[in-house]
């Protein structure tokens, strides 16, 4: 038996099917003997470190690098990759955790410090039961920690120590074998047949704690993962229960299940088993991790609430609603300070909830507008997380008349920042209407943009400025009269408070509507972003040239935004968080006159939605 290699060539888009490549022989490893289930420790920039695999002693290998030493039966090696040359050393034996007996399919810990395999030793309760060995450090670990999702690895390069059996709590007068690590290193897998009648495999879990080094009560998994448990008191429910399909039940309940792995973003288990419906004997099976099989930790909530009527904030007393569903669940508060607040770690706040669940956080203080944030610790969010935000409170001002201003003549126009309100200096406003196709510059005094003449048609205003995004403004003829003699304020965001998926733009042939493949694998990162980040919302803005009239670009504009529209939601994007509109060519990206200008101009793009 050999170990063989295959890798998903969807990494890291882990929402996609997986494409593996042909397996191949990890020929570095095996030898004319047996190899079999292995366990590789990744570092902090989650490349492989070290590998453990279960082999034989050989001493007649003609390779030298294929010489085992080792006792009778099976045994545990290890191996280190060299980072120069990303070959394995020679595989070393464990002379320190193996014996005279089968020891076999190791387990490493994600920090390196502990390992747990199973053995048919003395001193078990059945055949083959779970030990457990932990690693002295031979130096302390000073290696920086570039994600911080990932446990830091602790013990590198260390001395192992006399394995502990895991006990009657986890062993059985029977076996359990094929153990794995949850990348938290508390959660083990395993498979088990002491409770089943015919002696067959299932999966478990327990939970590892290694400042008892105890473990809990294993809890039993059922379908998909196992094949013939009957519902019982400790099965964990749906989807882990009998097939509903009893027809097979027999052939079901002769099944064996035997090792399950979690991936390290806790979106899918990868097992294998001989159940019905598979290709051969034992084959490998994946399946999505079911939310209520998420672990859930504490997670630190905490930042500052800001006054925001002065230039320079200062800490703000406030009040913190945090809502679960559609109860408050905590009310907690912030305190007035001064000082510096341009430190990062100031704070005048901070709680602890659970991850596991999406929270809306109500914030309001007398005399300010009320804010709310959204908190979504869905998903796999990972232990000692936290989160700092920076809130600001704009305090509530009576309101201003509305009258004109008898120094304003016609329109006049202000173009300001959408975050901080200031003028943006060197802005341009392009007037369109009918019978203007071109565009019509307006002038620019002081910042600010005057209309004299008379209007008596529809318009549109199109915003530029650099560093920000364009936007059109559309002005129906009855709006004329509401906006004379006063001040227009016209929002534009800049490009640094966008996320850069809004970058994205599909351009089109001439007089096409029609995706491409290459534009349907950037609507696919933009699917996944949308899907992702369920509070934005974006607007889908189709885009012409010049060539043809109005009412045929409105429709062509239109088709290729709906285009767009109807392939992310193909991809399941949530029709709430897109909303489509026709520019026509009052957006111009370039100019019309030249066949570049105006192929720049045939386009999709997207604007984020407040």
């Amino acid at each position: 038996m050999d170990i063989w290699i295959s890798e998903n060539q969807s990494f890291p888009d882990r929402m996609k099917l997986p494409v593996w490549s042909p397996p191949k022989n990890f020929r570095e490893l095996n030898s004319p003997n047996f190899e079999g289930m292995f366990s590789i420790l990744f570092d902090e920039a989650e490349k492989p470190y070290e590998l453990y695999f279960t082999s034989v002693r050989e001493t007649s290998a003609i390779d030298p690098k294929k010489t085992r030493e080792g006792y009778d039966g099976l045994n545990i090696y290890y191996t280190k990759i060299n980072p120069r040359t990303g070959l394995w050393s020679v595989p070393i034996h464990l002379n320190e955790v193996n014996t005279n007996f089968d020891d076999k399919m190791p387990a490493i810990s994600p920090d390196g410090c502990s390992m747990v395999f199973s053995s048919n030793r003395p001193g078990g309760f059945g055949g083959f039961d779970l030990w457990i060995s932990h690693r002295i450090p031979a130096t302390k670990d000073q290696a920086p920690t570039t994600n911080p999702d990932k446990p830091k690895i602790m013990c590198r390069d260390g001395i192992w120590q006399k394995p502990i059996s895991a006990g009657t709590i986890v062993n059985s007068t029977e076996d359990e074998i094929s153990p794995s690590f949850h990348w938290d290193g508390n959660r083990v897998y395993f498979s088990s047949n002491g409770k089943d009648k015919n002696k067959k495999f299932s999966f478990y879990y327990t939970e590892y704690s290694p400042l008892e080094n105890s473990f809990s009560l294993p809890i039993l998994l059922g379908s998909p993962f196992n094949t013939k448990q009957a519902l019982a008191s400790d099965s964990t429910g749906y989807p882990f229960d009998t097939p509903s399909d009893y027809s097979t039940y027999s052939l079901w309940e002769e099944s064996d299940n035997e090792g399950i792995s979690v991936t390290h973003d806790d979106l899918w288990y990868y097992f294998a088993s001989n159940r019905p419906g598979g290709e051969g004997q034992f084959d490998i099976y994946r399946t999505m991790v079911p939310e209520d099989l998420r672990k859930t930790y504490e997670f630190v909530f905490r930042g500052l609430v800001l006054d925001g009527s002065e230039a320079i904030m200062i800490g703000l007393d406030s009040t913190l609603k945090i809502y679960d569903d559609t109860k408050p669940i905590q009310i907690i508060t912030s305190k007035r300070i001064g000082g510096d607040l341009s430190v990062s770690d100031m704070e005048n706040f901070r709680t602890t909830i659970k991850t596991g669940k999406l929270y809306r956080v109500e914030v309001s203080s007398p005399g300010f507008h009320p804010t709310e944030i959204l908190l979504d610790l869905r998903g796999n969010i990972g232990k000692e997380k936290e989160q700092y935000s920076r809130i600001v409170l704009l305090p509530i001002r009576p309101e201003k008349i509305d009258r004109p201003d008898k120094t304003i003549s016609g329109i006049r126009f202000l173009v300001k920042d959408k975050k901080t309100n200031l003028i943006i200096p060197n802005a341009q406003l392009v007037y369109f209407d009918d019978g203007t196709r071109k565009g019509k510059l307006i002038e620019s005094k002081d910042g600010r943009f005057d209309i004299k003449e008379k209007l008596t048609l529809d318009f549109e205003i199109l915003a530029r400025a650099r560093g920000y995004k364009e936007e059109t403004f559309i002005f129906e003829k009855k709006q004329i009269s509401e906006i004379e003699g006063k001040e227009t304020i016209i929002y534009l965001r800049n490009l640094n408070d966008f996320d850069n998926i809004y970058n994205t733009v599909i351009y089109f042939p001439f007089n096409e509507r029609d995706l491409s493949d290459d534009d349907k694998k950037k609507l696919d990162i933009l699917a996944n972003f949308l899907i992702q980040n369920k509070n934005e919302k974006i607007e889908i803005g189709g885009h012409t040239d010049n060539v043809g009239n109005k009412e045929y670009n409105i429709t062509l504009s239109e088709d290729r935004a709906f285009a767009v529209y109807q392939y992310l939601r193909i991809k399941m994007v949530p029709k709430e968080q897109m909303k489509v509109q026709a520019y026509y060519y009052s957006q111009p990206m370039a100019d019309n006159e030249t066949e570049d200008g105006r192929a720049k101009n045939r386009r999709v793009n997207f604007k984020k939605i407040d």
